[in-house]
């Protein structure tokens, strides 16, 4: 009698576990490495420097979330190198840059070794540019850039992009296979130096999109498609003490920290 009890005791036990541990197949959802962190802020002279030229040379980190929901514990790492060029002239600067990097993107969220397809991790580089533009005013001891214009173009290369190639059609497997992205939008900055000039500091919010075709699909399932984030955007916090900079900034999905030389 007593087992009897235990048994209907446990009933809903077993019950409830088993609805939350049957979920059925694991969608799995590959998109390029970089997507909505290839935008990156570029430092420009301020109007009241004595030298409205200027080139900037840069390392940078990123940590990055996986963009969408269902490998969200996915991380991307990245190391990059920048350089380029700033340029201030009477209420307009413009500055562009060249980069390249190398990662790894870490699978973290199904670690079901039976499949033929996982991986713990796999590496990638990337090649690219940047062009930024703004007007400005200026008002005491700060520049007020506004109506800004911002574009990057990278390209991805190395096994992770070749990954998703592979995936492409497989059954539970959607993908963004490019390895090609664009990203523009508009920005605005507030910049300004301390009273003795050898500090500068700087906040910058970007708002804009990759172009084209922002989703996840599968060949084979082409009815069903998964949308990447389609409006995506970064803050960045701009610090320069005489000729070294650093930059802070929190893309839609992770966040980014370098340190250069301004020569």
């Amino acid at each position: 009698m007593l087992k009897t009890r235990l048994y209907f005791l446990l009933l809903p036990v077993l019950i409830f576990y088993s609805s939350c541990t049957v979920t059925g197949p694991q969608i799995n959802l590959y998109g390029p490495a970089m997507y909505s962190s290839d935008i990156s802020y570029q430092p420009k002279p301020m109007s009241s420097d004595s030298v409205h030229h200027a080139n900037y040379a840069s390392l940078s980190y990123f940590s990055l979330d996986a963009p969408n929901n269902n490998n969200n514990f996915d991380i991307v790492t990245v190391g990059q190198f920048n350089i380029g060029q700033g340029y201030t002239f009477d209420n307009f600067n413009l500055s562009y840059a060249a980069f390249g990097g190398m990662g790894g993107y870490s699978h973290q969220t199904n670690n079901d070794l039976s499949q033929s397809t996982h991986f713990s991790s796999k590496y990638f580089g990337d090649l690219g540019g940047r062009f930024s533009a703004n007007a400005f005013v200026t008002s005491g001891r700060v520049d007020i850039r506004f109506i800004g214009f911002e574009v990057a173009y990278s390209h991805e290369f190395g096994d992770y992009a070749n990954f998703r190639s592979q995936v492409n059609g497989q059954p539970d497997y959607f993908t963004d296979a490019r390895t090609d992205l664009v990203t523009i939008g508009g920005s605005t900055e507030v910049i300004w130096h301390s009273s003795e000039r050898p500090l500068q500091f700087g906040l910058r919010l970007f708002i804009g999109r990759t172009l084209g075709d922002n989703t996840y699909r599968n060949p084979g399932t082409p009815a069903t498609v998964y949308y990447q984030q389609n409006d995506i955007g970064s803050l960045a916090y701009f610090m320069q003490l005489k000729k070294v900079f650093f930059v802070g900034e929190l893309h839609s999905f992770g966040g980014e920290l370098r340190a250069g030389l301004r020569f």
